[in-house]
């Protein structure tokens, strides 16, 4: 067993250094999303709106309820003055990297380019796990034909359709 061990470390430690001196296939930086300031008014409607969901949540008496509503109410007020900060992209001979954060293409099942300029330029990929289904990853400059033709030879292209989730928070400025 122990050479069974061996034998892989050693196998890894050749392949890994040979691997890592590979240049990324393509590159690019890009906020993190798309950001949109918000006004006054988007503000005030945040408040008034955890504000009558607390009075309903005293009113019948769930003060868990309430509490939930208050932290949730600031979170998404701190979430929308929040500026994205510029992200490195990269694809890879060993899959798709998001900052430090290296996504093998062996965990993604598969990719669709959303593209129509000026307002979508991004590539959703799809995962095999179950806790994280989806990355959107925005493409800011890079050519989408380019990207396309590198991730074809990974992944399968499947097309996607904008998540309910993805299309409220698009509405509301997030």
């Amino acid at each position: 067993m122990d050479d069974i061990v061996r034998k892989e470390k050693k196998r890894a430690e050749k392949i890994e250094p040979e691997m890592v001196r590979r240049p990324p296939l393509l590159s690019w930086s890009a906020p993190e999303y798309e950001y949109t300031a918000k006004s006054r008014e988007w503000y005030w409607v945040v408040g008034i709106l955890a504000t009558a969901f607390v009075v309903v949540a005293i009113l019948i008496g769930n003060f868990l309820f309430a509490i939930f509503i208050i932290l949730t109410g600031f979170t998404i007020a701190l979430y929308g003055a929040r500026r994205p900060k510029v992200v490195a992209f990269a694809l890879t001979h060993r899959g798709i990297q998001i900052a430090d954060r290296l996504y093998p293409y062996d965990t993604l099942k598969s990719f669709w380019i959303r593209y129509d300029p000026p307002r979508k330029k991004e590539i959703d990929i799809t995962s095999k796990k179950i806790i994280m289904p989806r990355l959107t990853i925005p493409l800011a400059d890079t050519d989408p034909n380019e990207a396309r033709n590198i991730l074809i030879r990974s992944l399968k292209e499947e097309e996607t359709e904008e998540s309910l989730s993805e299309a409220i928070a698009k509405y509301l400025g997030f």
